[in-house]
């Protein structure tokens, strides 16, 4: 598929003011919420937006702040709070990029990805009784690197996406509500406090990123 520079720019536009990026597709807003699509209507949105993907969107990176926020739906969130690597979700797929790297706070939305729950894959990794962590930091970890789609890197990677890379994982014990935000967000040194408040094992990681 090939889109006119209008109509990049028009699919922006609608994305970041209209739509609910998935990975897979994106859903419209409407007063009553989100309107389910058809197949072909999620392939067509799926193909769009792979296509204006590969001109990477960045936000602005003249802020160097050390630690950022991601916010994921669950149960993709709760796999990459796993900490055993063999298993867990160490790619985090998404149709943006970014130049930043650093410290990154996984932020379980509030909305759950019910189609996810069905996938054998995500059967076979959380047990039959896991509750899902929703509206809440759930685990720390290091964005190290990004990579264009490559093909199945991982058994979590998806096609026509950018393949954030995540190291260091580490789950809070005592998951800290907190309201998400699009792209990656700047924790308040609050949200910061009541995180090494609640999971003291994680205060030293968190000081040392600020110090830095």
């Amino acid at each position: 598929m090939t889109l006119s520079p209008a109509a990049d720019t028009t699919l922006l536009a609608r994305l970041s003011r209209e739509a609910i990026p998935t990975g897979a597709y994106f859903r419209t807003r409407t007063p009553a919420g989100s309107a389910p699509l058809t197949r072909q209507q999620q392939r067509t949105n799926y193909e769009a937006l792979a296509t204006v993907s590969r001109r990477p969107q960045t936000a602005p990176d003249h802020d160097l702040t050390p630690i950022r926020c991601l916010t994921i739906r669950p149960p993709w969130s709760d796999l990459i709070a796993l900490e055993n690597d063999q298993i867990a979700k160490r790619i985090e797929n998404r149709v943006w990029t970014t130049r930043w790297r650093g410290t990154l706070l996984i932020h379980a939305g509030a909305e759950v990805d019910i189609e996810a729950l069905a996938l054998d894959a995500v059967r076979e990794t959380l047990d039959d009784d896991y509750e899902l962590v929703r509206g809440s930091v759930v685990a720390v970890a290091d964005l190290v690197g990004i990579h264009a789609d490559d093909g199945a890197c991982t058994r979590w990677s998806q096609q026509g996406c950018f393949h954030f890379e995540l190291a260091r994982v580490q789950r809070l014990t005592t998951p800290v509500p907190a309201r998400g935000a699009q792209r990656l967000w700047k924790p308040t040194p609050k949200l910061l406090r009541r995180i090494g408040d609640t999971n003291p094992h994680l205060s030293g990681r968190l000081a040392a990123v600020k110090a830095a």
